[in-house]
């Protein structure tokens, strides 16, 4: 982990940096139909062994063994961190919480250590690639870092709830693999974040490329409806692309607003 801070020379000026990510649609849309390849991320995550397994029990075996050694070996190579099974708590507390803004106060009081604790930790795991934080869009930073944020996991298969969290944690990594993507081959800043107004009206994801907003995204594992939230975000964000994605939709369909497409279809269009 940190190789390049190990290590003596910095290679300032002289490397690009290159995110990997785990499977997405879109980088596997040659091998499959797209909702194929959707549901196995959905069933097993996107990361290589448990998904080329094909198998739900061997991708929970890898997952076990990933994140003992994640947190029993990497972790203690970052920091000496004291609290191990506390550490593992916070985990399955994250994952049934995919989708909802976070409150390090109320985690902590779970966990009965202080929020300040809670935010290092999760810190570290965001480190170690187990998780990354999406956090509310403003054009005021400092405003934005005040709110809570979510959290979604990397290994998809990690989120406990099946149904509509884990579809949401997918388009999350989608969309995070290609603003770093779009980052490191074409040197643009490209951010994704959430949107939350003081009534708890919320879309799911807003990307936003060089101080641009793009598209918000609402996703949906059924409900073909346009959101409500989503059509009044649209209306304030002038610009951007509303999209709906519904993973079992029956028919797409457009308005004003926006359009309401299929999940797996509309993942597998994204940059690789």
């Amino acid at each position: 982990m940190d190789v390049f801070r190990k290590g003596s020379d910095s290679l300032a000026g002289r490397h690009f940096l290159y995110r990997m990510h785990p499977f997405s649609v879109a980088e596997l849309r040659s091998t499959q139909d797209p909702e194929t390849i959707l549901q196995g991320i959905l069933e097993r995550g996107g990361f290589p062994e448990p998904y080329l397994s094909g198998s739900d029990l061997a991708a929970k075996r890898w997952r076990t063994g990933h994140l003992d050694v994640i947190i029993r070996q990497d972790l203690l190579d970052l920091e000496q961190v004291r609290n191990i099974v506390g550490v593992e708590t916070l985990v399955e507390l994250l994952a049934n919480r995919v989708g909802s803004p976070i409150s390090f106060r109320n985690l902590a009081q779970d966990l009965q250590v202080t929020p300040q604790t809670v935010q290092r930790w999760v810190l570290l795991l965001e480190r170690l690639f187990v998780v990354f934080i999406v956090r509310p869009y403003s054009k005021n930073l400092a405003r934005s870092l005040l709110k809570e944020p979510k959290i979604y996991f990397y290994d998809t298969g990690r989120v406990n709830d099946d149904g509509g969290a884990r579809l949401e944690n997918t388009v999350a990594c989608a969309l995070l693999k290609r603003a770093n993507f779009l980052t490191d081959t074409q040197g643009k800043k490209s951010e994704l974040y959430y949107l939350r107004d003081r009534e708890r009206r919320e879309v799911d994801f807003l990307s936003v490329t060089e101080n641009k907003p793009e598209y918000m995204v609402e996703v949906k594992t059924s409900d073909e409806q346009f959101s409500p939230s989503l059509r009044y975000f649209s209306e304030r964000i002038t610009k951007t692309v509303a999209i709906q994605l519904v993973h079992k939709l029956h028919r797409p369909a457009t308005n004003k607003f926006g359009s309401v497409q299929n999940a797996a279809a509309w993942l597998a269009g994204l940059e690789a």
